[in-house]
């Protein structure tokens, strides 16, 4: 399907199941192949009863979640390479959310909905609605620690012009909305666990800084779109993990959140 030719060890076999830590699919490959339909249902059974017990039984808000999923990683030191901390604090909240949704939302459906059709379409659509908005707030709780712990000052989601509200301000909304106040010493982050066409809603977020910053985990967007942010001010911010899925002349461009960091840490 793929194209390969010329395989050293041609065929394949087929397991039913993951045997060690080396068949771990990376964040990267995951999102690239449910692009294309292929579902990974990566779950962490060894934490479900505690989960259970901690949250009773139900979803919790997304910054209790968060703040659990890190706590379920030890020995990491918050001030050293941060971007592969924040895809190890990413990677662990994806795992245990899906091992808690997989429990939660298999009791509903044993327990069927007959002819509801309505019922069983506005369910289906909370579970959509509820991925999405965990996964965007859980991108910046973690960044939030990150910058704290790596002494960073900011705002989250403070309100700019317009009643607009970018994800981060540098170093701080009352500097931002201070007239005296250098504007080359200001700098934003949106945080977007996917692009696709909304990196635009970034440009629109804070007038006084002309060129925007945005993180995301999204791998390989085109590079019709990198051109885009670049003729329109944006600058991307991407883990250095996933940077091997963008073409080579677009890697040159893109930043790493360490990179960032160390931007942000200058104008401070």
């Amino acid at each position: 399907m793929f194209g390969f030719s010329d395989l050293t060890h041609p065929g394949f076999s087929v397991r039913s199941e993951l045997e060690c830590s080396q068949d771990k699919i990376e964040f990267a490959s995951r999102v690239v192949l449910e692009h294309i339909g292929v579902v990974v249902e990566e779950v962490e059974e060894n934490y479900l009863d505690e989960m259970l017990r901690k949250f009773a039984g139900i979803f919790p808000g997304t910054k209790d979640f968060s703040a659990y999923s890190r706590s379920t990683i030890k020995g990491l030191d918050l001030k050293d390479n941060a971007d592969s901390i924040i895809m190890a604090f990413v990677e662990r909240e994806e795992i245990l959310f899906r091992t808690l949704e997989r429990h939660l939302i298999g009791d509903r459906l044993q327990k069927g909905f007959a002819d509801d059709v309505d019922g069983f379409l506005a369910f289906s659509l909370s579970v959509q609605n509820r991925r999405k908005s965990r996964a965007g707030f859980s991108l910046e709780n973690h960044l939030e620690v990150i910058f704290n712990a790596q002494g960073i000052q900011h705002t989250r989601t403070a309100v700019t012009e317009n009643k607009e509200k970018p994800d981060f301000v540098f170093p701080d909304i009352k500097s931002y909305h201070d007239p005296v106040f250098d504007a080359s010493k200001l700098t934003m982050l949106g945080a977007k666990s996917t692009c696709k066409d909304r990196w635009r809603q970034v440009l629109q977020e804070a007038d006084r800084i002309p060129n925007k910053h945005l993180l995301t985990l999204e791998p390989g967007i085109s590079e019709n779109q990198t051109n885009q942010m670049i003729r329109s001010h944006l600058q991307l911010v991407v883990p250095a993990a996933i940077h091997k899925t963008y073409r080579p002349t677009q890697t040159s461009w893109l930043l790493n959140l360490t990179d960032f960091i160390e931007l942000v840490k200058k104008n401070q």
